[in-house]
């Protein structure tokens, strides 16, 4: 009998008090797989890592054995934007954000890809895949940008997987770019996954559009607004719009048993992490549970 796949599933973990507390977080409530922000989502600038708070952070990392952990960009960054202020702080930040994971020997960054503001989508597109490019080439290794689908909120780009796809023919650079699917953003831009029909067709459009191949990360949340309203608000995982059967269908789905899935869901605390962690693993099926080892707090 083959050895089990580990269920990959985890949160959105703070990384308050030091780098390294994030994994004894995360572990408390049973995280295979978790994200962090490397610095204050809040502001441009960070300082230098130094090389103790990189080799406790590898430490802690080897003790908790939580793998992957994903990086998530400040929300501040637009690599798509006209202007060439913001261009050019944005392109610095994902710079710098590229760089800490290399130092912390991570390899995925998810990046929210950009607003077109008052310009055009297609224009934006061009600019995003320039600003990948130039900073894949300010800070080579092995890092990827993950491009995350967005809802379509106001002028936001990569609400269509024919953006993503853009982009990614647009770049130089295409092995370091990857894709982070967000299940409240695609299903507020229009995307259905409630039902067994739509779910596969959503997953054959991706396919034929970017390749599955290309997923590497998803964030799994439910959503609080309607499909294709293109509002971005996150719920608990069955008490939204979606539902508790499109998430059925993927936790149970064998293709995507290798990809990390992150809870991002409205919190005050771990105690809400792990109820909605709970929920995910309470859909897994006896096929599932036979094939994959679970790990999370029950």
């Amino acid at each position: 009998m083959s050895a089990k796949q580990k269920l990959l599933l985890g949160a959105h973990i703070s990384t308050s008090g030091g780098l390294h507390k994030s994994l004894e977080r995360g572990a408390s409530i049973g995280c295979t797989t978790m994200q962090i922000f490397t610095k204050s989502n809040r502001q441009w600038n960070a300082k230098k890592l130094t090389l103790d708070e990189i080799a406790e952070f590898k430490q802690a990392v080897k003790k908790h054995d939580i793998d992957p952990i994903v990086v998530h960009c400040t929300y501040l960054i637009n690599i798509g934007s006209p202007n060439q202020e913001t261009g050019k702080k944005s392109l610095a930040a994902l710079v710098m954000e590229l760089q800490r994971c290399q130092e912390l020997g991570l390899k995925y960054l998810v990046l929210h890809p950009g607003s077109h503001l008052n310009t055009d989508e297609d224009s934006a597109l061009e600019r995003i895949a320039q600003n990948i490019d130039a900073a894949f080439e300010a800070v080579p290794g092995d890092s990827m940008i993950l491009l995350e689908t967005m809802a379509g909120q106001g002028s936001g780009t990569c609400y269509k997987f024919e953006h993503i796809a853009k982009v990614r023919m647009l770049s130089k650079h295409k092995r370091r770019v990857g894709v982070c699917l967000d299940t409240c953003h695609t299903f507020v831009a229009g995307y259905d996954m409630r039902t067994k029909k739509e779910y596969e067709k959503m997953w054959q459009h991706f396919d034929e559009t970017i390749g599955l191949d290309h997923l590497k990360v998803l964030h799994v949340n439910d959503s609080k607004k309607d499909l294709g309203s293109r509002v971005d608000r996150h719920e608990d995982l069955g008490k939204g719009k979606i539902g508790l059967e499109g998430f059925r269908l993927l936790f149970n789905d064998e293709r995507f048993f290798a990809i990390p899935k992150i809870i991002e869901t409205p919190k005050a605390d771990l105690c809400d992490d792990l109820r909605n962690m709970q929920t995910a693993v309470n859909l897994l099926s006896q096929e599932t549970r036979e094939k994959l080892k679970v790990c999370v707090v029950e």
